[in-house]
């Protein structure tokens, strides 16, 4: 006799930051987006929509540890590693590259829909939220950027907060003090996302030169003493052998995936990649990491308003011998900027800043509100993410995106 399965009678619930909408709340939501879609659309930027699912690999190819590890992803019936869509500037860019036949470029898209992110330190984060913004691909120049940035700040005049600021700064500043000490890539990775933990100074760096120890990033040549491990190594040098490291991260994170997830113990798949690509790889120097973390700190520790912080900037490039072009392209960013009006009072430098996105490499920027936990919105430019997707070519690129979601709450109108 066949036996019907039994049933729970526990009642199903809602997914802890997945959010049921009335249709009141329907409406106003739809009413906001529409007059944003107005606000993008008076600056030339056109809609357009991508997948809500994407191949995982379009998020690891250049989105960094942390946007990887909050990706909902899984494997589907044809065996393919995909991911909901945890943000569009990849996507979008995507777009681009699989059409740019057809495209006159500066190309100017605009967007709108959910996006997915999963964060196992902040549940309460956790879940679907929706974003808006716009991208703006094909155009290197000065006004690109405070084109883009002069939208952003738009967005919150338009819907009528107060409160609000604008923290900005400049990766391209940073990586052009990092030249003149001449660190590995996976150093200067390491040094950009420490940027946020080196506002306190030099005092800072004895404390991550004892961390990086442990983790491999400095001393020694990468090289082992023989033992078990060796024929391991000479296949993994192998495997990412012709490969930049974000190419070489992306395999080492597929190989990772047929490991079971208890052989990583307390390491995110991104910690062991990191592991696992330093010891491949080879180290810095300690002298040469300690230069890098010292410059690094001098730089993360300005933070204020745009003229006092430029003049700093400029200090700390001229003590190490760096080139200066970076800073004086950011104080023309910041000139025209003053010229509208619409920052003036909220724009703040501040270059302990750091986007949780890898592919970020020049002007980054954060939109805050005192009424609201994290970022409202942010943004910058990414002239390398369309190699890191498979382009021939970089191409010159940036853009925003707001939180919908917590403008709502904020009681935008």
């Amino acid at each position: 006799m066949n036996r019907q399965p039994t049933q729970s009678t526990e009642t199903v619930s809602r997914l802890q930051g997945m959010t049921d909408l009335s249709e009141e709340s329907w409406r106003s939501k739809q009413e906001l987006q529409e007059r944003l879609r107005q606000l993008l659309g008076e600056y030339g930027y056109r809609l357009l929509e991508t997948p809500v699912l994407e191949s995982t690999e379009l998020f690891l190819r250049k989105s960094g540890g942390e946007l990887a590890s909050q990706l909902y992803s899984f494997i589907d019936s044809g065996s393919n590693a995909v991911s909901l869509r945890p943000e569009f500037t990849s996507p979008i860019m995507r777009h681009y590259l699989e059409n740019a036949s057809g495209i006159d470029l500066p190309a100017r898209w605009q967007y709108c829909g959910p996006v997915f992110r999963y964060d196992s330190s902040h549940p309460e984060a956790s879940g679907q939220f929706t974003q808006v913004g716009g991208e703006l691909i094909g155009s290197s120049d000065v006004t690109a950027d405070v084109e883009l940035l002069k939208l952003a700040v738009a967005v919150p005049n338009k819907l009528g907060l107060d409160g609000w600021s604008l923290r900005l700064a400049d990766l391209d500043i940073l990586n052009r003090l990092l030249d003149s000490v001449g660190v590995s890539d996976r150093a200067r990775s390491f040094i950009i996302q420490s940027m946020p933990l080196l506002r306190e100074g030099r005092t800072a760096v004895p404390k991550f030169l004892e961390e990086d120890r442990h983790l491999h990033v400095v001393g020694g040549n990468g090289s082992n003493n023989g033992g078990s491990g060796d024929s391991e190594d000479a296949a993994l040098r192998q495997a990412v052998k012709g490969l930049d490291d974000d190419q070489a991260r992306s395999v080492l994170l597929g190989l990772l995936q047929w490991n079971s997830a208890d052989q990583l113990g307390q390491r995110t798949p991104e910690e062991v990649v990191e592991r696992l690509l330093h010891k491949i790889r080879g180290t810095d120097s300690e002298d040469k990491f300690r230069q890098g973390l010292e410059l690094a700190s001098d730089l993360a520790a300005i933070n204020g308003q745009p003229p006092q912080a430029l003049d700093a900037v400029k200090k700390v490039l001229a003590s190490a011998g760096s080139d200066q072009s970076a800073a004086d392209r950011l104080t023309e960013v910041i000139g025209l900027m003053s010229n509208g009006g619409e920052s003036k009072g909220r724009l703040v430098l501040d270059f302990g800043l750091v986007r949780g996105l890898a592919y970020y490499n020049g002007v980054i920027f954060e939109v805050s509100h005192p009424g609201w936990p994290g970022a409202l919105g942010g943004g910058g430019r990414y002239d390398t993410l369309s190699r890191a997707l498979g382009g021939e070519n970089a191409v010159p690129a940036l853009g925003f995106a707001y939180n919908l979601d917590a403008l709502i709450s904020l009681g935008a109108s």
